[in-house]
């Protein structure tokens, strides 16, 4: 009976290991289906990210630019340039120029408060004026000396007078003769102190010591200054005076390049302020010494005729040459316009570029002259100074936004 009841009870036990499998059956489409969906908003967020681009800009081929060894950036500077500090401390009282003023070499540039210094020269004078009189003083006493020296030397031949009585006479004209010397030692201190004190005071008076051009206005009226302190160039400074008819282009050459150096090398100069011409020049110098941070050595290209308006720290860029150019090179324009050569891809048979406009990029056919370089020269292609991808990859469509980077260096 027993055994009766427990079968009867295992009939009515509830067998839970079936539900669960039932109720993950019936919830996987749910899954798969949020899972499907976050793949897809996913998708549409990469598809709808903006590529970022690298760029360049088409432009108009250089003079030169076939004889071009190398080129360099850097800036014009003048080979005569300073800051113009008093020699002396003292306050301000005169600037006797303003920025732009041009002026010329012992012109007077400001004045200082020169009062002590007046009084400086007052004293030294009178104190020399006052040697002055002590060597007239020992001078006579010294004469006298030397005169009853001579007549006691008589006196005592004729046995006149004791031998005491003439070494007496001889000690009165050595102490004499030694209290001139003394007095004329002291004549010339005084003098020396006049003139020193004439120094300081000329110092007061701060004169330019070159013909050049104010190019700042360092200090105004009132101010106290300090002689300029070698370490800090502007310290005490008055005005900034350039020389703007030695005005010449310093730019950095790497080291690797300076074998491609030479002096008297001819080049052209293009400045940042005036890309639509060339200026001749040739190398004046090379810096014999390399910045260690930048691995670079500076080389001065003297301008053949330094052009008008041109002045100190204006952005340039050289272009050494190998050989000299035609006296009407610079007159002539080569049509062909210039690309980088990674900026042309294929499309089928045609030749393109991937131009950006207001954000976003269209294909445009272009006609290839020939490679330049890392550069091809179009015969056909957009305007000058249109923003082209350069190394454009597949995923560029017509029309689609880009994110634009410029190109590098």
């Amino acid at each position: 009976m027993a055994e009766a009841q427990a079968q009867k009870l295992n009939a009515l036990r509830i067998d839970r290991s079936v539900h669960p499998r039932r109720k993950l059956a019936h919830r996987w489409p749910l899954w798969a289906g949020l899972a499907v969906l976050l793949l897809l908003a996913l998708a549409a967020a990469t598809l709808g990210r903006a590529p970022s681009v690298q760029v360049a800009e088409v432009r108009e081929a250089r003079p030169g630019e076939q004889q071009t060894e190398l080129t360099a950036a850097g800036y014009v500077a003048s080979r005569r340039h300073s800051v113009i500090a008093p020699q002396v401390a003292g306050r301000l009282v005169e600037v006797a120029v303003d920025e732009g003023d041009a002026v010329e070499e012992g012109q007077v540039l400001a004045r200082l408060d020169d009062r002590d210094a007046q009084v400086a020269v007052a004293r030294a004078r009178a104190e020399l004026r006052a040697a002055q009189q002590r060597l007239i003083a020992a001078r006579a006493t010294a004469t006298r000396a030397r005169s009853d020296l001579r007549r006691a030397e008589q006196l005592a031949k004729a046995n006149v007078i004791t031998r005491a009585s003439l070494e007496e006479a001889q000690a009165l004209a050595r102490a004499s003769s030694a209290e001139e010397q003394a007095a004329s030692a002291q004549l010339e201190a005084a003098r020396r102190a006049a003139e020193a004190a004439a120094l300081q005071l000329s110092h007061t008076v701060v004169r330019a010591p070159f013909s050049g051009t104010v190019v700042r206005k360092l200090a105004d009226e009132g101010a106290v200054l300090a002689p300029a302190a070698l370490e800090q160039e502007n310290i005490g400074g008055i005005v900034e005076l350039v020389d703007l008819g030695a005005l010449e282009v310093e730019a950095e050459v790497s080291e690797e390049q300076l074998p491609r150096i030479e002096l008297g090398q001819p080049a052209l100069v293009f400045l940042d302020a005036y890309p639509d011409k060339a200026f001749r020049a040739k190398v004046r110098s090379v810096r014999p010494a390399i910045d260690r941070s930048k691995a670079t050595a500076d080389v001065n290209v003297a301008f053949e005729e330094i052009p008008p308006g041109v002045l100190p720290d204006m952005g340039s860029r050289v272009a050494f040459l190998k050989e000299e150019l035609p006296p009407d090179a610079l007159e002539k324009n080569d049509a062909a316009l210039r690309v980088p050569a990674a900026a042309v891809v294929q499309s089928g048979e045609q030749s393109v570029v991937w131009v950006v406009q207001d954000g976003r990029v269209k294909r445009q056919p272009v006609q290839v002259a020939r490679k330049v370089g890392d550069e091809v020269a179009l015969a056909q292609g957009p305007a000058p100074g249109t923003q082209v991808v350069v190394a454009p990859e597949g995923n560029l469509r017509p029309g689609r936004k880009v994110k634009v980077r410029t190109e590098a260096g």
